[in-house]
């Protein structure tokens, strides 16, 4: 039977707040000098340190080598280096039955006892690990969704096994019937927010992903105008701003799956959220044949609320609207206003809503089979995210079908709100262009082949000389035998990463007054305070927003002494 007291222990491990506590606790408890954790990175197949655990990279290849005769055997007894000052100390090791996970003891050899309630519970630790690292990877960049999709199916494969295993442990006895069910219960929910991400994640980026695509093919005409060219890279600008603000909230699971949503409210005219969303739709609509019809409210219609959320509640019933309708199909827009409440009604002549359907129409992942070929897709989240965002502004949603083949009337009720003059609009990063002093000599160093051009193209648009490296020691090097003014490093670099790049140029004379900015898609306080404590003067998380960057460089231009 496996202590009670070891069974919270593992459950403080599966958070990365509570994980070093935990760690702590889990040394006392197998008598050991201190405990490690580490998952396997299936993408380079190595062992890496979790979040929380005290990292082991200056004497790396040991470590691999002690952890996978861990994996190999189940249990394994030698020595490891001390992440302190690398010499070697007695260890055991623990892995998970998986492979990808493992528990390290530096000290004696805990008690068999102890071993074996350990082993029993390793699986649930590596399943969370194994989806640590598949949220982390997502976080850097949106097309890892259809990768991470593919993860998904190892990964409940494995969740599957854990469950099993788990469950043959907790028919062992009845006393510790309660805490193995609550062990149970907090691996589902994780399984659970994470198949909830990725689907969400999935969903919400492909709606502004159409306009930018559009964008981009329209730049890359010959024959296009100046008008053309300035309001395609506003539409850009706009959508990755847009994406921006849904990876704030989509990478934050515990909070989109909780409902903890922050608004940033403010007026915003009915009228332009309409607009912002047919832009999305747009290319859905016309690929489809759709004829649109759009009517505004004869007097002004302004809500208050965030404007990324009202956008996303009206493009998803448009998208509702767009894929429920056969080619050629009519869908209405209209807004209305009253003294108190601003309503928007989405109305199409599709194939309609059953009438067993409708109870359940704005619950989470609900989609009737409205063909029999199924062939709209979906993962029936758009309505229930209309609902919980429309509720959040203090407003209503309500549907009306009379039946298959008649269509489908969806409403949306905001409170309304009083209109004010005099909104400020916010500079576009071209306006910033013309007042930089082109004085400052730059180095980027990012193995994104492209992500690296257009940062470069970028920066030399403003006038700085740039230099662009994709490799962390042949960028070392090209920095000490010309020191940059400006570093510009990505923090997931091959071979040597973006924070032990900045401890070396750090130290040497060269490029110690080198200001070092940390360019990364990991938002999380803890590694922005790994970034400053690596010596980074400045941290921005991918994608840039060039006016933060813009508005950076401008205040090192206006520094008499840009170094330092």
């Amino acid at each position: 039977m496996i202590p009670l007291k070891l069974v919270h222990i593992f459950a403080r491990l599966q958070a990365p707040g509570t994980r070093q506590a935990a760690l702590a606790d889990m040394a006392e408890y197998a008598g050991a000098h201190q405990v490690l954790v580490f998952g396997k990175d299936v993408e380079i197949g190595k062992f890496l340190p979790a979040q929380g655990c005290q990292q082991t990279l200056p004497h790396a290849r040991k470590w691999q080598a002690f952890l996978d005769q861990c994996i190999g055997t189940g249990t394994h007894a030698g020595t490891a280096p001390s992440p302190v000052d690398g010499s070697d100390c007695v260890a055991f090791g623990i892995g998970d039955g998986t492979g990808l996970s493992a528990m390290v003891l530096l000290g004696e050899r805990p008690s068999d006892e102890a071993i074996k309630g350990m082993a029993a519970l390793m699986p649930m630790l590596g399943s969370t690990l194994s989806m640590e690292r598949a949220a982390l990877a997502a976080a850097g960049h949106a097309v890892v969704a259809q990768e991470a999709s593919r993860r998904a199916n190892a990964l409940n494969a494995a969740l599957d096994a854990n469950r099993r295993e788990l469950q043959k442990a907790f028919e062992r006895g009845e006393r510790e019937l309660e805490s193995r069910r609550e062990a149970e219960r907090r691996l589902r929910e994780a399984d659970r927010r994470k198949d909830d991400f990725l689907a969400m994640l999935a969903h919400e980026l492909r709606n502004p992903l159409a306009p930018i695509s559009m964008a981009a093919q329209i730049l890359s005409f010959p024959n296009i105008g100046p008008a053309q060219t300035k309001q395609a890279r506003e539409i850009i600008e706009r959508q990755i701003g847009h994406m921006t603000n849904l990876l704030d909230d989509l990478l934050d699971v515990s909070r989109v799956t909780r409902g903890l949503i922050v608004l940033e409210k403010r007026p915003h005219t009915l009228q332009s959220l309409i607009a912002d969303a047919v832009e999305q739709v747009r290319p859905v609509i016309e690929a489809r044949r759709h004829r649109l019809n759009v009517g505004h409210a004869e007097a002004p219609a302004t809500v208050l609320g965030d404007r990324t959320r009202l956008v996303q509640v009206i493009t998803n019933l448009l998208h509702n609207a767009a894929k429920y309708t056969p080619d050629g199909g009519d869908i209405l827009v209209q807004a209305d206003v009253d003294a108190e409440m601003v309503s928007l009604t989405v109305q199409d002549t599709g194939i309609g809503i059953d009438a067993g359907l409708m109870p359940h129409l704005f619950e989470i992942f609900t989609q009737g089979d409205r063909t029999s070929d199924r062939s709209q897709g979906g993962l029936g989240l758009g309505l229930a995210l209309v609902k919980s965002l429309t509720e959040l502004h203090g407003g209503r949603v309500t549907c009306h079908s009379e039946g298959r083949g008649k269509g489908s009337r969806f409403t949306v009720c905001l409170p309304r709100a009083v209109e004010k003059d005099g909104a400020a609009e916010i500079p576009s990063a071209s306006s910033h262009l013309l007042s930089l002093k082109k004085s400052l000599r730059i180095l980027v160093v990012e193995d994104n082949v492209d992500a690296a051009r257009m940062l470069q193209m970028f920066l030399e648009s403003a006038g700085y000389a740039v230099r662009v490296e994709h490799q962390p020691g042949e960028a070392l090097e090209e920095a000490i035998r010309d020191a940059p003014d400006v570093a510009i490093l990505d923090i997931g670099l091959p071979g040597m990463d973006g924070r032990e790049l900045s401890r070396l140029m750090r130290s040497r004379p060269e490029t110690a007054d080198t200001v070092l900015i940390a360019v990364t898609g990991y938002g999380q306080v803890e590694e922005r305070a790994l970034a400053i404590g690596a010596g980074f003067h400045h941290y921005l998380v991918k994608p840039v927003d060039p006016h933060a960057l813009i508005a950076l460089l401008e205040r090192m231009n206006a520094s008499s002494t840009v170094r330092g």
